[in-house]
């Protein structure tokens, strides 16, 4: 078994980036790792320089079992690269149900996926919890720990600007949080065969704090100028503003064009729950409408006539 110190010889070295923003290491606050300087490269060498651009990807078909060494902060990990492919999607997800993880990072291979998470919770890097369900089996939800927000940071080199969840908030939306997971998945997969590259992934958490304080700013405002500025704002997000108020996406994905353009698409999973105005507002908003298949047929008789009926998705 190899040691690195974030590093990989089969990889070609190159100069080291900028420290994440103190909005990016927030999540690692209070992770339990040991506190090392900061700024010196002494915790990071070439291998996460290397790869702290890199896109979101789809899971290689790398098969190798075998893991390597990295040492973070004076801890010491031992990680192979599925199981860092694991920790992106679930940090940038927040919470993923495991039977979706099999499926979309490790091609349907279950026991490696165990192995694997076993691996990570050993380590204080994952959390699982089952989530039982009316009249269904129960769920099996993993999320990041804090240690582990900042280890995938720091090994898996994803680029800066990505937020990292850990733990799991907001009990009653448990289950719908869980299936954003494949809502994102369903929305890569289409990007990526229209040639595109997806380069960042941000939740409504994200969006709520920074939008939220900025539109209570302009509470006072003359109408005239805070429907300007509004639009302003909306705009400088990718987002739209729908009845003197920015809605916003559950997920939006930023990504490149097959002709070098920066794109955001705006998703939003509906179900049963929501009502009838806030689900033509959400089409209205210029929102990809995702919906699980019992749900589909009521999502389509709301927006009816809309022109948008034919083009919710389902999960």
């Amino acid at each position: 078994m190899g040691r690195r110190d974030i590093s990989d010889p089969e990889r070609e070295p190159s100069t080291p980036t900028a420290p994440a923003s103190p909005e990016h290491r927030q999540a690692g606050v209070d992770s339990g790792v040991s506190e090392g300087p900061r700024g010196s490269g002494a915790d990071i060498s070439e291998k996460a320089v290397e790869r702290a651009g890199r896109t979101i990807e789809q899971p290689d078909q790398r098969t190798s079992q075998r893991r390597s060494k990295y040492e973070i902060r004076g801890q010491s990990y031992s990680l192979r690269s599925s199981e860092l492919d694991a920790m992106a999607d679930i940090g940038r997800l927040r919470v993923v149900d495991v039977r979706d993880l099999a499926r979309f990072v490790y091609s349907g291979n279950e026991a490696r996926m165990r192995s694997d998470l076993e691996n990570l919770r050993k380590q204080g890097l994952i959390e699982q919890k089952d989530i039982h369900r009316a009249h269904k089996p129960a769920r099996r939800l993993v999320t990041l720990t804090a240690r582990g927000v900042e280890v995938a940071r720091r090994a898996s080199g994803l680029r800066r600007e990505q937020h990292l969840y850990h733990g799991m908030v907001k009990p009653k939306e448990l289950h719908h949080d869980a299936d954003l997971y494949k809502v994102y998945r369903k929305a890569v997969e289409e990007i990526r065969r229209k040639g595109g590259k997806p380069l960042r992934v941000r939740l409504d958490f994200e969006f709520k704090e920074s939008i939220n304080q900025a539109s209570a700013a302009a509470r006072d405002l003359p109408k005239d100028m805070r429907e300007r500025w509004l639009a302003a704002l909306a705009d400088e997000h990718g987002l739209s503003v729908e009845g003197g108020r920015i809605h916003l996406p559950d997920i939006q994905i930023e990504y490149q064009t097959n002709e070098g353009r920066i794109e955001r698409e705006n998703l939003e999973l509906v179900s049963r729950n929501y009502r009838e105005q806030g689900i033509r507002g959400k089409a209205a908003a210029g929102f990809r409408i995702y919906a699980r298949a019992s749900d589909s047929g009521r999502i389509r008789r709301a927006l009816r006539d809309t022109g948008f009926a034919g083009e919710v998705l389902a999960i």
